[in-house]
């Protein structure tokens, strides 16, 4: 047989030709299913159901934020209660007073300034506001206001120093303390105070006295244990006499309160001096005579 003849007995088989424009494929697979196109004015559609069964279903942190907050909110609610109540109990409302520190003090005026505060609770006590009143008396100091458990209030007073008797003009007397202010009378009973008094003919009384209790005030023991006495017409013209242990009496023109501490140093180093007048008037050009 020739070659010919074999040829067009045994067709050659035919390829397969792609159109232009068209994939190619497997021969006898079928072609993957397409998802239509959505139609004009179609949504797509998207899978929530997890997003939705998280928003109903809560996570867990938020539900014990939830009951946390729940508890404190009802313990909060127990002491608010629990407070309130505590308050109006009669066993808490003040009924004891206890003052120590009073020497000159009458007892009953400081009690009756605590005993206005009779009737309220030791839980609200305002401590402060009576301190302050007591601070307001005369001759007290310093006040210290506790509450005494369990319906009780502790006051500790410390009393104002006197350091001079003043003689007005008019022949009334008053116990002063360092800042010129008048104690209780009581209050000259057992110390030693100096004698003070105004001037005949004073310009200013109320200022001499104060400058006078101030000036007193200031000086140190032992000095102050020399003064015999003290007088003035204002506030600028304060004269001491000072006795000393010899029987020798200087008088010290002691002039205005200010710079008494300096005046008193330098009093103290003149004072065994010749003479019989010291004027401190002028603290940094002292003059004796």
């Amino acid at each position: 047989m020739s070659a010919g003849s074999a040829a067009s007995a045994f067709p050659a088989p035919a390829r397969a030709t792609t159109a232009p424009g068209r994939s190619r494929r497997a021969v006898g697979r079928p072609a993957p299913a397409e998802d239509p196109a959505p139609a004009a004015g179609e949504g797509r559609v998207v899978q929530a159901a997890d997003r939705f069964r998280a928003l109903v279903v809560g996570r867990p942190w938020r539900r014990r934020r939830r009951a946390i907050l729940a508890s404190l909110a009802g313990v909060l609610a127990l002491l608010l209660v629990a407070a309130g109540t505590a308050i109006y109990l009669p066993a808490l409302q003040v009924d004891r007073v206890e003052i120590s520190g009073l020497g000159y003090l009458a007892e009953d005026q400081v009690r009756a300034v605590v005993e206005e505060h009779d009737g309220d609770s030791v839980l609200l006590l305002r401590t402060g506001r009576i301190q302050q009143e007591l601070l307001a008396l005369p001759g007290v100091a310093s006040a210290e206001v506790e509450r005494s458990w369990p319906d009780g209030v502790s006051v500790t007073v410390t009393e104002t120093a006197p350091v001079a008797v003043l003689t007005r003009a008019d022949g009334s007397t008053a116990v002063l303390d360092a800042a010129g202010e008048e104690l209780p009378a009581a209050a000259a009973e057992g110390a030693t105070l100096v004698p003070l008094s105004v001037g005949a003919g004073a310009s200013d009384p109320e200022g001499a006295a104060v400058a006078m209790s101030e000036v007193v005030g200031a000086i140190p023991e032992p000095l102050r244990s020399s003064v015999r006495s003290v007088t003035a017409t204002t506030p600028s013209d304060v004269t001491l006499e000072i006795a000393l242990e010899d029987g020798t009496v200087k008088t010290v023109i002691w002039g205005g309160a200010a710079d008494s501490a300096l005046k008193a140093e330098v009093v103290q180093a003149l004072i065994s001096q010749p003479g019989t007048v010291i004027d401190v008037s002028s603290p940094v050009a002292p003059v004796t005579r």
